[in-house]
């Protein structure tokens, strides 16, 4: 097998001088891309960074990101992209959980950084990806730009690395209310790249807008399948809709990877994205939650010339599921059939195999399943069984082996793309003063799919507002667990055995 980064080496050989990255007003040829990650692959070997190294990244949507991204993979190191909508508890727990040696910080993350109070000896180099940070008493602070400056001997270094070595670290909410490590190989990244520019028939006149950040697999996904094939990727900054259209317009976008709120939001009353056509958008690739049919079709009129692949998957493992787009018409709302390479099943609570049009367990085998959660052995035993990965989500299989999506097993709450704990939430607010108990649920709205509801009991005598409840969320959680609902009660149905009876909460 090829790996992801001699991709990059192959793809600034072969389209030299082809746009590969455009970011704002600038392009970027593959060729600068690796000449780039080369030089930062070599300043960190020189540092001490030494294969199997997790390598932080917390930024906002840039060029720098991808670099790195590359530059570590070159070393064998692992990098971890900690998703830029994290405040200071989930990147200290991440930066802890997985040792980071290395952080590469933008200026826009460094007041969480500084409140995140992170034993400054525990990161053996903090490197600005902007020339304005200034970390006072860091004596390992290192600037980007200067590293690309600066004239580095390349180091005669054999690294020897391995298909299942680990690539990357992709932190996601946890059960248990802090983020998990999910660990993705090279042989992973790899797989997911060849099969999904094939199934999506990606060629080198594709021109793909990525939206979410890098800590999402898919945006990964989009980046490596365009190194692959030669393509172009344009990051996307401003998500508000009229920069997005504008986007989509000016760059001749071909492609779009998005969750269906991304798609609610482009929908809404005073979006212009109903009011322009857009030739040039080949197709269109939807995952992460349910999509409300009144939408979709909506979404379906509008941009009726364009193909819809409808997926299902993991982070644990990337890609289970699509739908043709000539499929989309006959066995909407299903999610389709497995991805090549992949073994999809149902299972009841027994682990036998479910009828057709019986509701079980999805269990994913074959190609792309993950190791396991770093860190998290009793996890992993616990998810990952018999070469299978048991995801936890409900679904049912039709006579023709198409699955349909039904939901979580466990009180796990998917909205805006993301899977989203109950308990780090609950946990956030029964630490301002006042409350006495909380839990958190998940409701339907048919505006916005899934939404965040907050069910409080405030002790005796203490009264709290819906503003106090959010405003106390959005200093301590990022902004997707914040809850769109609060609601008072004067307590919290249990069953017989005392514990919370989430079927009388929505």
């Amino acid at each position: 097998m090829q790996f992801i980064h001699e991709m990059l080496e192959k793809a600034s050989k072969e389209f030299r001088n082809k746009q590969g990255i455009v970011f704002k007003d600038k392009r970027y040829t593959f060729s600068e891309i690796n000449e780039a990650s080369t030089k930062i692959a070599d300043f960190l070997i020189s540092k001490g960074i030494k294969k199997g190294d997790r390598v932080g990244i917390f930024s906002t949507k840039n060029v720098e990101e991808i670099i790195i991204i590359f530059a570590v993979m070159k070393i064998g190191a692992v990098f971890v992209h900690i998703n830029p909508s994290f405040k200071e508890d989930q990147l200290r727990h991440v930066v802890t959980d997985c040792d980071i040696k290395v952080l590469f910080i933008h200026e826009s993350k460094v007041e969480i950084y500084k409140k995140a109070n992170i034993n400054q000896e525990q990161i053996d180099m903090l490197i600005s990806m902007s020339p304005l940070i200034d970390i006072e008493d860091n004596e390992n602070m290192y600037y980007f730009n200067k590293i690309l400056q600066e004239t580095i001997l390349p180091l005669k270094q054999t690294i020897n690395i391995n298909q299942h070595d680990p690539a990357a670290i992709i932190y996601t909410s946890g059960s248990t209310g802090k983020p998990k490590g999910i660990i993705v190989t090279h042989r992973i990244f790899y797989d997911s790249t060849v099969i999904s520019a094939d199934f999506l028939k990606n060629k080198a006149d594709d021109r793909l807008i990525s939206i979410t950040p890098f800590s999402f697999d898919g945006a990964l996904s989009q980046l490596f399948t365009m190194v692959y094939v030669g393509g172009t990727l344009v990051l996307q900054e401003s998500l508000f809709p009229k920069d997005i259209v504008s986007t989509m317009i000016n760059e001749k976008i071909t492609g779009i990877h998005a969750v269906p709120s991304f798609w609610k939001m482009l929908l809404q009353k005073y979006s212009p994205f109903e009011k322009y056509e857009y030739p040039h958008l080949r197709y269109i690739s939807v995952i992460g939650e349910a999509f409300p049919m009144e939408d979709l079709m909506k979404l379906r009129k509008i941009l009726n010339n364009t193909d819809f692949y409808m997926m299902y998957g993991t982070t644990e493992a990337f890609r289970s599921t699509y739908l043709p787009p000539d499929d989309f018409d006959r066995k909407i709302p299903s999610v389709g059939k497995p991805i090549p390479g992949v073994e999809i099943t149902i299972v009841n609570e027994d682990n036998s195999p479910c009828e057709a049009g019986e509701i079980g367990e999805i269990v994913h085998r074959g190609v792309f399943i993950s190791p396991g959660y770093w860190n998290d052995p009793i996890k992993t035993k616990k998810v990952f069984k018999d070469g299978a990965l048991y995801t936890g989500d409900l679904g049912r299989l039709d006579n023709e082996g198409y699955l349909y999506f039904e939901g979580r097993k466990d009180a796990m709450i998917k909205s805006m793309g993301y899977r989203i704990s109950p308990e780090e939430i609950e946990s956030c607010i029964c630490k301002l003063e006042g409350v006495k108990e909380a839990v958190v649920v998940s409701v339907i709205d048919k505006d916005y799919g899934n939404r965040i509801k907050a069910i409080v009991v405030c002790n005796d005598g203490e009264i709290l507002t819906r503003k106090e409840i959010v405003s106390h969320c959005k200093a301590i959680l990022p902004y997707y667990m914040v809850p769109h609902i609060v609601e008072f009660r004067d307590n919290i149905p249990k069953t017989g055995t005392l514990k919370i009876n989430r079927s009388q909460l929505s």
